[in-house]
């Protein structure tokens, strides 16, 4: 079993990119830090291979992310295609809206200038039809905002400053911590 703990920042040569293997992995597969899958093309192409994600905690795999491995076994992982609700709207204000509604109960979304992906939920899918949108079941590759946080969003103690944060993140994770405190 190959064991991919890292993930590679910068481009890949084309050397790289031609022997790395394809991850297609749905969006709740790419949030876990640990999952074991098998590839159908691994790195001696036509052959099967075992491999086990060991991410860095808290990592969102995007889609294009990189993961490399022992003996330089790269994998780019590409968002799966899975049931997700598109919603769209008859005018920007409604699908404004949707959005903000979408954003107070913290649902990840993908983003479009005329439509939303969001993974399926009946009650989301009434209550954003009764705001005026239309929502529909489609098959799409998922891939939603990362947040203004990266990759994610912690409310716990292992959300430490990052130095290379804004002030308004500091600060953010600052109350947070005070809320958590008193909580």
């Amino acid at each position: 079993m190959i064991r991919l703990t890292s993930i590679v920042t910068g481009e890949l040569t084309p050397a790289q990119q031609a022997a790395a293997v394809t991850l297609v992995l749905p969006f709740e597969e790419r949030v876990r830090q640990r999952l074991a899958t098998v590839v159908a093309d691994g790195p001696q192409r036509g052959s099967a291979v075992a491999m086990l994600l060991d991410a860095p905690r808290g990592s969102v795999l995007r889609d294009g992310t990189v993961l490399a491995g022992p003996g330089g076994v790269l994998a780019i992982v590409r968002a799966a295609a899975q049931p997700v609700t598109r919603v769209t709207a008859p005018d920007a204000l409604t699908l404004l809206r949707a959005v903000y509604h979408l954003a107070n109960r913290h649902v990840p979304a993908q983003l479009a200038l005329d439509a939303v992906l969001i993974e399926r939920d009946p009650v989301l899918e009434r209550m954003l039809s009764a705001l005026g949108a239309q929502v529909a079941h489609v098959e799409a590759p998922f891939d939603p905002e990362s947040g203004a946080y990266g990759g994610g969003h912690r409310h716990d103690d292992e959300c430490g400053a990052d130095p290379g944060a804004t002030i308004g993140e500091q600060l953010s994770i600052a109350a947070h911590r005070t809320r958590a405190d008193r909580g």
